[in-house]
């Protein structure tokens, strides 16, 4: 699922419905004004006050935390939204993978004996940002078979 993104909006949209649409937001590379060049960031926050982005967040490669001022940006090249697995900066990778396999092992601990559609339904959500194959390394056992081969077709009907 890797969708272009198109400015601080949709950066923020991803943010703020991370828990819906899982992944995140990732740059090729984003360049200041005072010419510092990271290659991909990947945004964290996006500021906003009185209806104005003021300033961005993101990690670098090595796991730095920057907070830089939107006047400050000079270009963003490559912007989009990725899943978990798709993400190129390894360091926030690795985070946000120990995150959701966290946050997946205690949906099924809860959730044990007890398999509702809403459960399923986030459970594969999770599942299809992490990967079948981090899910097997890491030895989660979903409480319900999972269909491996399956190519899930876009729900969305089209008049």
């Amino acid at each position: 699922m890797i969708n272009m993104l198109y400015g601080l909006k949709d950066i923020h949209t991803v943010i703020s419905n991370h828990r819906k649409i899982g992944g995140a937001a990732e740059a090729d590379m984003i360049r200041l004004t005072s010419g510092e060049s990271y290659q991909n960031p990947v945004f964290i926050n996006v500021d906003i006050s009185k209806g104005h982005y003021v300033s961005v967040c993101f990690m670098d490669e090595e796991g730095t935390n920057i907070i830089a001022h939107v006047d400050q940006i000079a270009v963003i090249k490559g912007l989009q939204h990725k899943l978990i697995c798709q993400l190129n900066n390894m360091h926030v990778k690795q985070l946000l993978l120990q995150d959701t396999m966290q946050y997946l092992q205690k949906l099924c601990d809860v959730n044990a004996g007890f398999v509702t559609q809403t459960f399923k339904q986030e459970a594969l959500k999770l599942v299809r940002d992490i990967s079948i194959k981090e899910l097997k390394n890491h030895n989660i056992v979903l409480p319900f078979p999972l269909e491996e081969k399956l190519i899930h077709i876009n729900k969305r009907l089209f008049a």
